[in-house]
């Protein structure tokens, strides 16, 4: 499985997609240090938060890693995996190194694509699509599933 910071630089998991595995992106930095993911946050009159992530997800051949190793994966498997997520309206977690966003969706402008000769640049943005949740430990969320080791109190409901 995709390691935040070792193999990718944020996850993303839906039921739809690679049977649920979680899916690890390597992102554009911009010569910055480390990956760009941001949030957007907005609070209605009524204290209703919607939250819109951004980043971008680099698409090319003989990626590197953040651990310095080679990215397993080409320009093509990148591009359908991140596309995959694109149509799915709801039921995605993003997992990034300050915790899980989880059900968000790709509804409304989603994507910006830029495709050069020796790569792709995918600008996504994902917006939750229910009750806002602040991050949730990854440690925690993916173990809890529905027969896992975990008691209801100390579950995340997914």
């Amino acid at each position: 499985m995709a390691e935040v910071g070792i193999d990718c630089h944020i996850k993303l998991t839906h039921p739809d997609v690679e049977e649920g595995q979680p899916c690890g992106f390597l992102l554009e930095s911009s010569n910055n240090p480390g990956a760009v993911f941001s949030i957007q946050r907005q609070v209605d009159y009524e204290g209703n938060i919607t939250i819109r992530v951004f980043f971008d997800v680099l698409a090319a051949d003989d990626l590197i890693n953040p651990n310095g190793s080679q990215h397993v994966l080409n320009r093509g498997n990148i591009y359908q995996r991140i596309t995959a997520f694109l149509i799915c309206v709801d039921g995605i977690s993003v997992e990034t190194p300050v915790g899980i966003f989880s059900n968000i969706g790709a509804q409304g402008h989603s994507a910006t694509e830029l495709h050069y000769g020796e790569m792709s640049v995918i600008s996504c943005q994902l917006n939750n699509v229910g009750p806002y949740y602040p991050p949730a430990n990854a440690e925690r969320f993916y173990a809890s599933i529905w027969d896992g080791d975990l008691s209801w109190a100390e579950s995340y409901w997914r």
